[in-house]
């Protein structure tokens, strides 16, 4: 817990550390009395949220929801937006498109919200639904159809491939690669995984391909581990968990396979992860558009401490998935400001797709809403385990490529 201040003033803390337009409320009562969109009331905005707390991706995405309601609880305490505190009503979709489409009919018809968080790999299953309502939605954009609906917003996409990967791994030594993927039904993580093979053929590294379970088994991991070995491969990467990466990571080095790179996604190396590998794990990379939360700023110091008063259960808080759910909160009150004392879908959609420069107050890498809508990010913040195992370095926070043809 934080000690040593007061909730009011840690909550504003909090919020001016998040970038938000001002520290203040920003009540206006007044104005909020007669507004008469969707989930919004003089008091209130309701919010929906969707995530797997049962089925496929649940274990990985469930710290999501830490996030997303320690976000909203710092806004909260500091007045809400414009006088109305964020009411979030969450759905578990199970992992499943169709599940989806069901739950994003509840929230929208039944429940009354105004917009959506989609903290889950199966967004496409409500998305026609939601563009059609005019619904707001922000999450995490793992699937082509992030891409294609305006009222749809995140961080970071995944749509087509970069030579960005490529770059590095050769930069580094790399010079032959297993790209791994999980049986995910979705087909998120084989897509991904794909546009790393892209991206490494592109820099004349040889690719092969391999799948694991989500939860990998003991047999599997090794029988990768002895893949990796027999063909002599120096780079493991794909777009399976860090920590499994880890766990193969470890297998193949206990064989001696001559591994130079090993690079997993945007899920950062969690401190729990340190503690169990330690330098077993040394070198073990990750990139994406989130600096790891590890590393100290006052962004970060922020984040724990929201994380540690409003979301304790989470025992791990350096776990990249519950970043994303506060990021992806934040950009939900972001767009709340941006529509004004009287906001509509309209605006709120408007508002944020006009937002430029956009950062979380320094969790992630500048976006720009209408720029960057649906394209793949050509740079990168490259972090590494330090050598022994305790920490990490980052070894390049903006490390560019170029986008790849179709």
């Amino acid at each position: 817990m934080v000690t040593g201040r007061s909730l009011s003033a840690l909550s504003v803390l909090l919020v001016c550390l998040a970038g938000l337009a001002g520290c203040g409320s920003g009540k206006n009562t007044a104005a909020a009395a007669s507004c008469d969109a969707p989930g919004v009331t003089a008091n209130e905005v309701k919010v929906g949220l969707l995530i797997p707390d049962t089925g496929v991706g649940a274990d990985s995405l469930r710290p999501g929801r830490a996030g997303v309601a320690a976000r909203f609880a710092v806004q909260n305490a500091a007045g809400g937006v414009n006088g109305r505190r964020i009411d979030y009503q969450w759905r578990d979709d199970q992992g499943l498109p169709t599940t989806n489409l069901v739950v994003s009919r509840e929230l929208v018809e039944q429940e009354n919200v105004f917009g959506v968080l989609e903290m889950t790999a199966v967004a496409a299953g409500g998305a026609d639904y939601l563009a059609a309502q005019g619904v707001p939605v922000v999450g995490i954009a793992v699937q082509p159809v992030w891409s294609k609906y305006r009222n749809m917003f995140s961080a970071s996409y995944n749509d087509g491939a970069v030579d960005t990967f490529g770059r590095y791994v050769k930069a580094h030594g790399g010079t032959k690669a297993v790209v791994l993927s999980t049986r995910i039904a979705a087909g998120f993580s084989s897509d991904a995984a794909l546009q790393k093979k892209a991206s490494f053929e592109a820099a004349g590294i040889p690719v092969t391909m391999a799948t694991i379970d989500e939860s990998p088994t003991p047999q599997q991991i090794d029988q990768v581990a002895r893949q990796i070995l027999a063909a002599n491969i120096d780079t493991i990467s794909g777009s399976i968990s860090t920590e499994d990466t880890a766990l193969i990571m470890i297998a193949a080095r206990r064989l001696g396979a001559p591994l130079k790179v090993v690079l997993s996604g945007a899920d950062a190396v969690s401190t729990g992860m340190l503690q169990r590998y330690g330098a077993q794990i040394a070198g073990l990379t990750t990139a994406g558009s989130i600096l790891p939360i590890q590393i100290k700023s006052p962004a970060s110091d922020a984040y724990h401490a929201a994380m540690a008063e409003y979301s304790p259960d989470l025992q791990d808080p350096d776990q990249t998935v519950g970043l994303v759910g506060y990021v992806d909160a934040d950009i939900f009150i972001r767009g709340l400001q941006a529509a004004g004392p009287c906001p509509t879908r309209k605006s709120f959609i408007a508002g944020l797709r006009a937002v430029k420069n956009y950062t979380a107050g320094g969790l992630v890498s500048a976006v720009d809403f209408d720029r960057d809508f649906g394209r793949t990010a050509v740079c990168a913040a490259f972090t590494a385990v330090n050598s022994a195992g305790t920490g990490l370095d980052v070894v390049d926070p903006n490390y560019c490529g170029q986008r790849l043809p179709d």
